[in-house]
Order: C-alpha cells, then sequence, then structure tokens
C-alpha cells in the first residue's frame, strides 16, 4: 500500500486554482448577483449553487466546471479562515488538489473538488457555511488534543 504523499503547489497548479476562483466569481454573479465584497462567501457560494441546481443542469462539462470552482473557493475559505494550505495530495487513489492543515499533528486533508462534488451527486444544497464551521469545529478539536501539556501542569 502506497503512503500518501503531500506535495507543494507549482506554479501552473497556482494558476490552475487563481482561474477556477475566477471561474466561481462569475459563476456567483450569474447566479446570485450580489456587491463585489461578499462576493465569494460563503452563503453567497450557497445561494448560487442552489439556483444552479434549480436548472437541472446536464452539460457534463459546464458540471465539472461549476464543481471545480466552488470547490476551490471553498478550499480557498479554508485556507483563508482556518490556516489550512494548498498541497496537491498523491496516494493509489490518485491525484488530487488538496487543504491540509496541522501537518503531524492530526494530517486533516480536505479535498475541496471532491467534497463539492459528492454534494452534486445527491443534488444537496447550503452546505458550505456548515461544513465550514464542522470542519472549524474539528479542526479546533483536534489542536486542543494534540496540546501536550507539561508534567508540572497537569492540574
Amino acid at each position: 500500500m502506497m503512503k500518501q504523499k503531500i506535495l507543494q503547489l507549482n506554479e501552473s497548479e497556482r494558476a490552475w486554482i487563481k482561474a477556477h476562483l475566477d471561474a466561481a466569481a462569475f459563476f456567483v454573479e450569474t447566479y446570485a448577483p450580489t456587491n463585489k465584497s461578499d462576493l465569494l462567501s460563503l452563503s453567497t457560494l450557497d445561494r448560487a449553487f442552489a439556483a444552479w441546481i434549480a436548472t437541472e443542469p446536464t452539460d457534463g462539462v459546464h458540471i465539472n466546471n461549476v464543481v471545480n470552482a466552488i470547490g476551490m473557493a471553498f478550499g480557498a475559505k479554508l485556507v483563508e479562515g482556518l490556516g489550512f494550505r494548498w498541497v496537491v495530495a498523491s496516494d493509489t487513489q490518485g491525484t488530487e488538489m488538496a487543504v491540509y492543515a496541522l501537518p503531524g499533528k492530526g494530517d486533516v486533508l480536505v479535498y475541496p473538488a471532491n467534497f463539492v462534488a459528492k454534494r452534486w451527486e445527491k443534488r444537496e444544497i447550503n452546505f458550505l457555511e456548515p461544513s465550514y464551521q464542522k470542519i472549524s469545529e474539528d479542526l479546533a478539536r483536534l489542536k486542543q488534543s494534540h496540546t501536550v501539556k507539561a508534567w508540572w501542569k497537569i492540574w
């Protein structure tokens, strides 16, 4: 069994993320117009995704592009707000863009595009904000469980 590898992003991968963040902004402007400062907020992304799902899309290329755009926007929120970092994760199942937190102290990996793809398959909506909150809580719990007290501070 191959151990998972965590690799740093190269310039083309960074550009790919940036392109999908730009696509997410365009997607939001199309499906949930809002003010520019709120463009990629989780609530706005949730609203846009729900409006898009309601159109019952069938074009596979368009669906894949939307899943990637929303996924990268979600990943960016985890990076900005919770201290994750972008990586490429590779194992026997393949190689995929991911966000990574607590290296060596929990090794938390989230695959944002896959995360959104699974919700697309179920036609689930309004999942980004609650998922972010749950990940935040889980991360805080992991951080706390990996905080080792010195033996003289056991009380």
